[in-house]
């Protein structure tokens, strides 16, 4: 009975998802109104009905993460893109509610952080020093490109050390899921890393169209959102195959 309804679950899941992306492709905010919030929802019940009786603090984690994640989501879809962009469906857009976002996501990818730590079967540290420079390479170079326009901008620019630190804490998360190599089963590590790399592109998309761009990128939303849910999806599964492993 558990497995028929985490199969329905994702097949709804699979069906908002792909509603969502429609309506970011085709910018129909009417739609995405009421599809993007489900997502992060559909995914805990997947999650939860998946684990079936088997909870353990890892899995709490989890669920947690989801939720801080849903926070983000309602917060982005509050920021405004451009100047005209003030409401969405009646609802005043605010450039503060970026920031509750940048807080909300921090918190989902410490709680990541910690979950990974946690799905191992040991705490040695797989991966030389050498293996974690291109994570620090790529902080380096995402600061590179939108330090300079967030300066710039006097509407922005209280979210400089923000950012900074989201940022760091974000590469972290993607170099915590890398340390998990030949520390749990291989699907388990290859489908949370993958997920973790997505994360970062995902919200390295987000930070270059809210932050560094004058105009939105050609078709923004899209990109960010099968990124993100891609991301978000990859590491659920790969921390739930690290425990049906053991």
């Amino acid at each position: 009975m558990a497995n028929i309804r985490a199969r329905i679950l994702l097949l709804l899941l699979l069906v908002v998802s792909a509603v969502e992306f429609y309506s970011e492709f085709a910018h129909l905010k009417f739609l995405m109104f009421f599809t993007k919030p489900l997502l992060l929802p559909f995914l805990a019940a997947y999650y939860t009905a998946s684990v079936k009786s088997k909870w353990n603090n890892v899995h709490k984690i989890m669920l947690l993460a989801f939720l801080f994640s849903w926070f983000g989501d309602i917060s982005l879809m509050l920021t405004p893109e451009t100047i005209s962009d003030t409401h969405l469906m009646g609802i005043p857009k605010s450039k503060y509610f970026f920031l509750l976002g940048l807080g909300s996501f921090l918190i989902t990818q410490l709680l990541f952080i910690r979950a990974f730590r946690n799905a191992v079967s040991s705490a040695k540290n797989t991966v030389s020093t050498i293996g974690y420079l291109p994570f620090l390479f790529y902080w380096a170079a995402m600061m590179f490109v939108v330090l300079p326009p967030l300066y710039a901008n006097q509407e922005k620019n209280a979210a400089i050390i923000p950012v900074v630190v989201y940022a760091a804490i974000l590469v972290s998360m993607a170099a915590t899921a890398l340390n998990r190599y030949k520390n749990t089963a291989p699907e388990s590590f290859t489908y949370t890393f993958i997920g973790a790399c997505l994360f970062v592109i995902s919200d390295s998309l987000i930070a270059i169209n809210f932050l560094a761009l004058k105009e939105p990128m050609y078709h923004a939303g899209f990109l960010i959102m099968t990124t993100y849910m891609a991301a978000e999806f990859l590491i659920a599964y790969g921390i739930l195959e690290h425990f049906k492993e053991q």
